[in-house]
């Protein structure tokens, strides 16, 4: 599911939300896409909607996980299965949502112009080999 077709599993996890006795439920796009207010705390829910019926597979951001982890304890990552219109609502603390997560190699990225080698040639070592003897 994308953005812009998971609005109906968070309109309704927002319903879910009403009748938990959750008020001022509104959907938003950063750190989460639902906040909402009980007994005077602010509380966070990111949504991961999919239609698989058996495995899913997806991914949180550092920002999502940066929310999680300052505010552990009104925080819920919710995994929505979504099957012929209906919804079904997993919560998980992320300290469960962890025990299903994995952290890949972090990559860092280069962009290296080669045609500017007066700027990179003061920085690094060149050196021509010839391999034609």
């Amino acid at each position: 599911m994308n953005d812009k077709s998971d609005i109906k599993a968070k309109e309704a996890y927002v319903n879910h939300l009403i009748q938990q006795g959750y008020v001022d439920v509104q959907i938003a796009h950063s750190p989460v896409d639902i906040i909402a207010y009980k007994n005077g705390k602010k509380h966070f829910f990111e949504i991961k909607a999919t239609k698989r019926k058996s495995a899913y597979f997806g991914a949180a951001t550092f920002t999502e996980w940066e929310c999680a982890l300052k505010n552990k304890e009104v925080f819920k990552f919710v995994v929505i299965k979504e099957i012929d219109e209906e919804y079904e609502f997993y919560e998980f603390t992320p300290e469960e949502f962890m025990q299903y997560s994995t952290i890949p190699p972090i990559k860092v990225y280069f962009n290296i112009d080669l045609n500017q080698k007066d700027t990179f040639n003061k920085l690094g070592y060149k050196a021509k080999i010839n391999t034609h003897t």
